[in-house]
């Protein structure tokens, strides 16, 4: 329990307790092969935390989730926050050095994984010291669901204080040393909070989960479960056809995910057979959304208002959203600052901009990070002041609206002149015949950089370069028009779904 009554810290396992009290029979989770109401999720939480204890993890010990999306995920986060643990998400798609290096980093007491992930972690550790496991699917002394079941000893509840450690996520750099971000129990008060004040989600949603949830959205998600009792529908897999037809049978009102499912849902030849009607919201997450996307996913699911947000795993992680009444007249838009969060647009020298002139987008508020898992240096670096900085690229209207123009990295500077990718990429995606593009800077001896854009076609249609160039010559200026156009059957990304806007992966045949 907190030490403070008045407290901001939010104590998921704590939240969800009263909230079975309250409504035991109530549908909680739905996953691929079961149900749970939240009764049942919480004394299966209870079981599983009573474990933890009568095997030696104690508060402040590091427990480590490597799961796929399953029910498995909000059980293991419910236990370990039940016993004051750091909760340390890892993301699924993480193989080989990648993994190596954030299980290393990471420290753990105990790390909770699927029998399909069991390889890789003993792969990791060949040869060393491993961490005791618990097995998604298992048998025997290493089963996960055989402590389902719990220990005769009591349940000793911890004390835990706002700024205590809570969550550890990795980020996903596609170089450098794993970066651990320690959340605290009072930047997780964040997300609930925003959530119901905006008007996102509140007692009757049923919230449809694509995303990975071994990412942020996972146990953000799992404090709303807690906090506003509605149901979670967890989908194991990004298939546009899976989503329509959990939509279709769970009804579900409102669901989050990233261009390329949007791009994906568009794909769906029969996309008009079925019944979405239940779907209030659908929010674009990422960093640039391209505006004809949301434009066409509106005209072909004109019930749905579709919101865009932006944030960070480094601020809890929203930092501004799109209120769903201004859905259609802030179009590609990021919104405003959420609540309790400051914003400013910054120039070079850290002096605010003027309104309407880019920046780098920097914030301050309960929603920054602690900081860097045993990194002191890096979180100097990039918390400044009280403000963290983020590296990307936003304007600021009149209105106090923002809008996300890329990374500051991304930046090309060509001849001396300056382009943001986004704005290049929204122009082809505006082209019919586009279905996903990534712009990115090609080495030129005379200018230092020229632009290269690489695309992927919509099934069925051919790319015909002149023409296309032909459009981005009548719409940008010239010095934004790509000198090179590759056309692929995909783009490459990361382990994490990121594209990867590095010339020599785009270029390659």
């Amino acid at each position: 329990m907190a030490n403070n009554p008045g407290s901001v810290g939010f104590f998921a396992a704590e939240v969800l307790e009263r909230t079975a009290r309250r409504q035991p029979q109530k549908t909680a989770i739905i996953g691929k092969d079961e149900e749970l109401t939240f009764s049942t999720l919480n004394r299966r939480v209870h079981a599983l935390a009573s474990h933890l204890q009568a095997e030696g993890i104690r508060q402040g010990d590091r427990v480590g989730v490597f799961l796929p999306n399953a029910t498995a995920i909000p059980l293991s986060y419910y236990a370990t926050q039940k016993v004051g643990v750091v909760t340390v998400i890892l993301d699924a798609r993480l193989r080989g050095r990648e993994l190596q290096g954030v299980l290393l980093d990471a420290d753990l007491k105990l790390l909770v994984l699927h029998n399909q992930l069991y390889p890789e972690v003993r792969e990791v550790f060949n040869g060393t010291v491993s961490p005791p496991v618990w097995v998604v699917n298992g048998e025997g002394d290493r089963s996960f669901e055989n402590r389902l079941t719990p220990v005769s000893m009591p349940l000793s509840s911890p004390r835990l204080n706002p700024d205590d450690d809570a969550l550890i996520l990795y980020t996903s750099g596609t170089t450098g040393e794993p970066k651990g971000v320690v959340l605290s129990y009072q930047n997780l008060a964040q997300y609930p909070r925003v959530m119901g004040e905006m008007g996102i989600t509140d007692p009757s949603t049923v919230r449809g989960c694509i995303l990975p949830m071994s990412h942020i959205v996972g146990p953000v998600v799992c404090n709303e479960v807690a906090d506003k009792g509605f149901t979670l529908v967890i989908f194991d897999q990004i298939n546009p056809v899976t989503l329509l037809e959990g939509i279709q049978k769970y009804r579900v009102t409102v669901f989050e995910a990233v261009p390329i499912v949007f791009q994906l849902l568009l794909g769906v030849r029969n996309l008009r057979d079925y019944d979405t009607r239940s779907v209030k919201i659908a929010a674009m997450m990422g960093t640039s959304v391209p505006v004809p996307l949301l434009r066409a996913f509106k005209t072909v699911q004109p019930h749905v208002k579709v919101i865009q947000g932006y944030g960070l795993t480094e601020t809890s992680p929203m930092i501004t959203l799109v209120e769903p009444d201004r859905a259609v007249d802030k179009l590609g838009s990021i919104g405003r600052a959420v609540p309790g969060v400051e914003i400013k647009i910054v120039d070079e020298n850290g002096k605010e901009a003027p309104v309407g002139e880019p920046g780098e987008i920097i914030t301050r508020g309960p929603h920054v990070m602690k900081g860097y898992f045993r990194k002191p240096e890096a979180t100097a670096a990039r918390i400044r002041g009280g403000w963290l900085y983020t590296g990307d690229v936003g304007k600021c209207g009149e209105d106090g609206y923002y809008y996300h123009l890329g990374r500051r990295d991304d930046m090309i500077i060509t001849g001396g002149l300056n382009v943001y990718p986004a704005e290049v990429e929204n122009m082809i995606y505006s082209y019919a015949k586009v279905q996903e593009t990534v712009v990115f800077p090609i080495p030129d001896e005379k200018r230092g950089r020229v632009i290269g854009a690489a695309i992927v076609p919509r099934p069925g249609e051919t790319i015909v370069e002149r023409d296309l160039l032909s459009f981005l010559r009548a719409n940008l200026a010239n010095f934004k028009v790509p000198q090179k156009i590759v056309v692929r059957e995909a783009l490459p990304r990361t382990s994490s779904g990121k594209v990867i806007r590095d010339a020599d992966a785009l270029l390659a045949s």
